[in-house]
């Protein structure tokens, strides 16, 4: 005979028991679903239900009993103001067990439990700002080198190749010589520079005053 054996031990202590179903049940309130193992769950499902009878009722004896088991006001506000109003006009049947398969490791059977009228989140849509020119310009992608050399026209391509061509055939001691000639110019002092931008003026002014003298002679 089955007598006082109403309740699955689960192999634990009396006092080990009820902190596992006072921490699981506060869990199934706040996210309305979780997943644990098939026992647990069966006898899960009992002290759910008889938490949101005890919601439906409303009265501050009842919320004195919940509190006594789960031990979380904000649990206990959202179980009489949220979820014992979802199941005002049902007797019963305010969870379901569903069954996962079984655990990697120690190969237990799995199960998931819910409530049956769970809140679905709203999803909040974002409105985005109208955005500007600026900035839809910077978060443009830049154009790789490939659709750049797309857009060139022609002409552009075969001078770019004309050099290119140039350059290879140019010897090593040409372009040697030209990369000393840049490297002296940058080298090269503010006052040397100014003073051969001197020079060259001052020849071509040489240059233009004998050739109007010319002219006048032959006016006259």
């Amino acid at each position: 005979m089955r007598h006082l054996n109403k309740v699955a031990k689960l192999n634990k202590k009396k006092s080990h028991r009820k902190a596992l179903f006072q921490s699981l049940a506060s869990a199934l309130l706040r996210h309305e679903r979780i997943t644990t193992t098939v026992p647990r769950a069966m006898e899960l499902r009992r002290v759910a239900d008889r938490l949101i009878t005890l919601a439906k009722r409303k009265d501050l004896h009842s919320q004195r009993l919940a509190f006594k088991f789960l031990r979380d006001k904000e649990i206990v506000r959202k179980l009489f103001t949220d979820i014992g109003d979802r199941y005002g006009a049902i007797n019963g049947g305010y969870t379901r067990v569903l069954k996962i398969g079984f655990r990697k490791g120690d190969a237990a059977p799995m199960a998931m439990i819910e409530l049956t009228q769970r809140k679905e989140q709203e999803k909040k849509k974002k409105v985005k700002p109208k955005e500007s020119k600026e900035t839809k310009e910077a978060k443009a992608p830049k154009e790789t080198k490939e659709a750049a050399e797309k857009k060139e026209p022609k002409e552009k391509k075969e001078a770019k190749e004309k050099k290119e061509k140039k350059e290879k055939k140019e010897p090593k001691a040409k372009k040697e010589t030209k990369a000393k000639e840049e490297t002296k110019a940058k080298k090269e002092p503010k006052a040397k520079k100014e003073a051969k931008a001197d020079k060259a003026e001052t020849k071509e002014a040489k240059e233009k005053k004998p050739r109007k003298k010319k002219e006048e002679t032959k006016e006259k």
